[in-house]
């Protein structure tokens, strides 16, 4: 009977401790896939504490870097049973300090959700406050059972595994910051269809609000509902209304085309046909306007549409389109939007009937361009969900397969040495 329960605690803690360097594996790697994405919410937690004034911008993206590399590694150790006492020394010293932080989010919710799983999962700060009281319960009697921990391969090359960790999480980021992200989890992704994502169903649930109502009668103030409002023999002072309850909120909610006269042309975007929307929350990128101009060129002798999408004011653009030559018309949105639509700034999505059929950073733009031909013969015009597809798998497997084949090729060479 002890050996049983001898054998059964030890598949408990290594079962534990999968489902932990599960979580830190998956974290670091969803904020790797898009690492603007984690400099953004980082902003946001410098704004809501109010360090933005003395945070530079290049810091924010250093700590993302930091931190997906951080919960990646920590949890690459765990899988494999490296440095066991300290990667669950790391990880709980970690989730202790999140854990305060992450209730005081859920108290005050100075910003909507935590980020701890990027746009891949969203959780609420209630949801992420639990899911740390949950991971300090795993790592804590892991961490005191950490010698039963089997390991995946031997501690003479378990450096391999590490290195091969950082230097592997690293590319990864660098690629998706030059590029786009493999992942696109966000509203504007390809495929997307724009009219679908911003339009709210009319069964959709509708936002619930509450009026509280405070009144005062010889000389004592209080607060009333509809349901319990007094008599006239109380004196009105004043109201406020809550939102209790979130309704139905459509995804692309902040996507218009307004133009200076108030026309929203939203709408074009839905009929036949291709447009060009070049994405600049700032106006820079004067590097690329030799490429931008020739799309713009090649849209105008198409008869495609071609916009320009910024947050920069109207004197900012005047400048922009005396410098550039620019001809095409700007619209304004704001500037979360912009970053939302692509984590490039310049970048350009190409709509075809509503429909986002290809997006691309500033390196990625399309250079090879045959004028005399039509978008539909252009071979970069549609990037189908099989090439995304490929781009991802072959991705995945450089990032995963070798850590396989470590383990493996260590299991049959102790095999041999027995």
């Amino acid at each position: 009977m002890k050996n049983f329960w001898h054998s059964f605690l030890g598949v408990l803690v290594n079962v534990m401790r999968f489902i932990v360097a599960g979580v830190f594996v998956f974290s670091g790697f969803v904020k790797a896939v898009d690492p603007l994405g984690t400099v953004y919410k980082l902003g946001d937690y410098a704004e809501a504490f109010g360090l933005q004034a003395i945070i530079r911008p290049g810091w924010l993206l250093l700590a993302a870097e930091l931190l997906c590399l951080f919960e990646f590694l920590v949890g690459i150790w765990i899988l494999f049973a490296i440095h066991r006492r300290t990667a669950l020394t790391a990880a709980l010293v970690f989730v202790m300090l999140m854990t305060p932080l992450t209730l005081y989010l859920a108290l005050v919710n100075p910003v909507s959700d935590c980020g701890c799983f990027g746009d891949a999962i969203r959780l609420t700060n209630w949801q992420t406050f639990w899911k740390n009281v949950i991971l300090l319960a795993l790592i804590i009697p892991v961490l005191i059972n950490h010698e039963r921990l089997f390991r995946l391969v031997h501690p003479n090359i378990q450096w391999i595994v590490g290195a091969f960790a950082i230097v592997s999480l690293l590319l990864f980021m660098r690629s998706n910051l030059r590029h786009l992200p493999l992942y696109d989890f966000r509203p504007y992704h390809v495929g997307a269809d724009i009219e679908a994502s911003s339009t709210v169903p009319d069964d959709a649930p509708q936002p619930r609000f509450e009026t509280t109502f405070i009144l005062t009668k010889d000389g004592e103030q209080r607060e009333f509902t509809l349901d319990d409002y007094p008599d006239s023999t109380w004196t009105f002072v004043t109201s406020r209304t809550v939102m209790v309850e979130k309704g139905y909120e459509a995804p692309m909610h902040d996507f218009t085309l307004v133009t200076d006269d108030g026309d929203d042309i939203t709408s074009d975007l839905y009929e036949p046909g291709w447009t060009f929307l070049l994405v600049m929350n700032k106006l820079r990128g004067e590097d690329m306007m030799d490429v931008i101009n020739d799309l713009s060129d090649y849209a105008v002798m198409g008869g495609y549409g071609f916009y320009a999408l910024t947050s920069a004011t109207a004197d900012e653009i005047e400048r922009w389109v005396d410098h550039t030559g620019a001809s095409y018309p700007f619209f304004r949105l704001d500037d979360i939007t912009l970053k939302t639509i692509v984590r490039s700034n310049p970048g350009i999505l190409l709509v075809k009937d509503g429909i986002i059929t290809a997006k691309w950073s500033r390196n990625d733009l399309p250079r090879e361009i045959s004028f005399d031909t039509p978008l539909e013969s252009q071979p970069w015009a549609v990037q189908t969900p099989s090439m995304l597809h490929h781009r991802r798998l072959r991705a995945l497997v450089l990032m995963f397969f070798p850590y396989f084949f470590i383990a493996v090729l260590d299991a049959l060479a102790r095999r041999k040495r027995r």
